[in-house]
């Protein structure tokens, strides 16, 4: 670009990562212009522009035709997140002969910073109308899990009921709890458990089937 730019390629980068890891999926020019507090999209057209040219991302016909080919790496601090399997599945296998590969993500979100988090492949539609920061649980897509023994009634959880890994919905009767299911499915019904079933953790972030996500492998 012939014209001065007020963004450095990093700042640009990071921007966009954050949009991936809020929002589980690319920005569109507009909602990328809004976060980079720029005048126009033909600005921010600009600046993927030179990212694209520069070998930092890949563009292709769409609204959300992008995705960073590296991370941010000035001023932004990552953390590497286990992909430990799929759920529904057999048992959560947190050992490291086990993990299906790794990914780096921004430690701003991954919080507290003393907290452990694994990342499972979705599989089925059984929480296809839960939403995690407004984006759906949908097949395919990773979802970030924090790692704790216990959740409170509300949150979305990851628990092992007999033998097997789900994600679900964790609502408190009188002397039960239930796994509820939030789909468009009508075949998927609530898991009924005792107060001793077991929780893997919580749903904090939803990375949707598509994007691709620096650092996996």
């Amino acid at each position: 670009m012939a014209r001065k730019k007020q963004l450095s390629r990093e700042q640009v980068v990071e921007a966009i990562s954050r949009c991936f890891i809020k929002h589980g999926m690319a920005p569109t020019v507009d909602e990328l212009r809004r976060v980079l507090k720029v005048g126009s999209t033909r600005t921010a057209l600009r600046y993927l522009q030179w990212l694209e040219e520069s070998g930092d991302i890949e563009r292709w016909p769409g609204a959300r035709g992008l995705r960073l080919l590296r991370t941010p790496d000035q001023g932004v601090e990552t953390r590497s997140v286990p992909v430990v399997g799929e759920a529904p599945a057999g048992p959560v296998m947190l050992a490291e002969e086990n993990l299906q590969g790794w990914v780096r993500l921004p430690a701003a979100s991954l919080r507290p910073r003393n907290a452990k988090f694994f990342l499972l492949r979705v599989r089925g539609d059984s929480m296809n109308r839960a939403r995690i920061d407004g984006a759906r649980i949908e097949d395919g897509d990773l979802v970030l899990v924090r790692q704790q023994p216990a959740a409170d009634p509300g949150s979305v959880v990851v628990a092992l009921t007999d033998g097997e890994a789900t994600i679900k919905r964790l609502v408190r009767g009188p002397n039960y709890f239930l796994l509820k299911p939030e789909s468009t499915n009508p075949e998927h019904q609530p898991i009924l458990v005792n107060r001793d079933f077991r929780v893997h953790g919580v749903v904090t972030h939803v990375l949707k089937k598509g994007t691709s996500i620096v650092g996996l492998r």
